[in-house]
């Protein structure tokens, strides 16, 4: 099995050691580098690649949501999974919003649920945030520097039914898993249904999904 490729970024010691002692010791990680600023992550990713970047968002020079745009427009397909003590529900949004595949909040999660967010996140799949967050996401603003406009809930071609039962259900916050499971479906087959909505509707994420979403239902 190959290993999953990790590049720790915060500006904290500790936390990086910490995170590598965890990490390594477990037989489908390996921490190819570490970063103690945005910047120094930015200049990593352009002579190397990470399956999973960790970042946390206060760090000085550059944060975690500026780096997360930068290595996002340079490298589309990067995924950072970001690990932060902030709970603010708007700064969370915006690390989303950026292109984070999802967050946690230290002293909120274990060791093993950081594993299983790191295989989410390695696999291309997506975190879906609390309810707070997720409100959060429905409010920004799309005049806000780095907000795009949000597009129109009523697209040329129509969404179907089971689409928009699978929209509102990403709405709630629901996982891939809780989807197919509340509609009786193969998770695989709900995945399907999200590529075709994300395309009639113009998004490319999750978040982008909720976000249209909520605002459309205020």
């Amino acid at each position: 099995m190959n290993k999953v490729k990790l590049l720790i970024v915060d500006d904290n010691p500790v936390i990086r050691q910490g995170l590598r002692s965890l990490l390594e010791a477990e037989e489908g990680f390996v921490v190819s580098s570490e970063a103690s600023t945005g910047a120094e992550a930015i200049q990593w990713m352009r002579k190397n690649t990470a399956d999973v970047i960790l970042m946390d968002i206060r760090m000085p020079i550059i944060d975690g949501i500026d780096a997360t745009t930068q290595i996002l427009r340079s490298h589309p397909q990067a995924k950072i999974l970001i690990l932060t003590v902030t709970e603010d529900a708007k700064t969370l949004a915006r690390t989303l919003h950026a292109g984070a595949k999802g967050y946690l909040v230290y002293s909120r999660f274990e060791p093993d649920e950081l594993l299983k967010a790191i295989h989410t996140v390695a696999s291309g799949e997506e975190i879906p945030p609390s309810p707070a967050v997720a409100m959060a996401l429905g409010e920004l603003p799309g005049g806000e520097p780095g907000i795009k406009p949000l597009p129109d809930l009523m697209p040329a071609e129509p969404l179907t039914e089971r689409e928009t039962q699978i929209l509102d259900l990403i709405a709630d916050g629901r996982s891939n898993a809780e989807i197919a499971q509340a509609l009786i479906l193969e998770e695989k087959t709900v995945k399907n249904h999200i590529t075709r909505l994300y395309s009639k509707l113009g998004i490319t994420s999750r978040y982008d999904a909720i976000r249209l979403r909520l605002a459309h239902l205020r």
